[in-house]
């Protein structure tokens, strides 16, 4: 990965944003999820680990030939959350509720707004790419949730 194309995409994505969050690059989460990218609420910064994004990548496409569009799609849905105007209601429903379907639907909608933004900000770029990585994203949710079983049964 060439570290300086990748701060452009970064310089590229939010200048096209008119955002101005703080964006770091790391190497790995610091976890055991498989997590490329998050935005912090708290400190209004979005972290991508490149790392893991690599993995992701070589997962959903079998190589890193589209790595840089991976990251662009990756980095525009974290702009998504940092600049979701439910971001702070929805996160505290999150800490409140306590069954696992509503505490879903919550995430879910939360996901959704975020890659609403992204569609808006690059998905034109390379709508297969995007569509992938998103569909990717959702799935997890879509499988807990009763009202998306048809939906699951229909594209398995």
């Amino acid at each position: 990965m060439n570290r300086t194309l990748i701060e452009h995409i970064v310089t590229d994505v939010l200048t096209r944003s008119n955002s101005e969050i703080e964006v770091v690059l790391e190497n790995l989460f610091p976890g055991r999820r498989l997590v490329g990218g998050k935005y912090s609420l708290d400190d209004n910064r979005i972290t991508l680990y490149l790392g893991v994004l690599e993995e992701q990548c070589k997962l959903l496409f079998g190589s890193l030939e589209p790595f840089e569009e991976y990251v662009r799609v990756v980095l525009a849905h974290e702009l998504g959350h940092a600049h979701d105007p439910e971001l702070e209601y929805l996160s505290e429903r999150l800490v409140r509720i306590r069954g696992k379907v509503s505490r879903t639907r919550v995430s879910l909608r939360l996901e959704e707004n975020a890659w609403r933004y992204a569609d808006n900000l690059v998905r034109i770029e390379n709508p297969a790419v995007f569509d992938t990585i998103r569909g990717q994203s959702l799935t997890g949710y879509y499988e807990l949730l009763p009202e998306y079983a048809e939906l699951i049964a229909t594209t398995a």
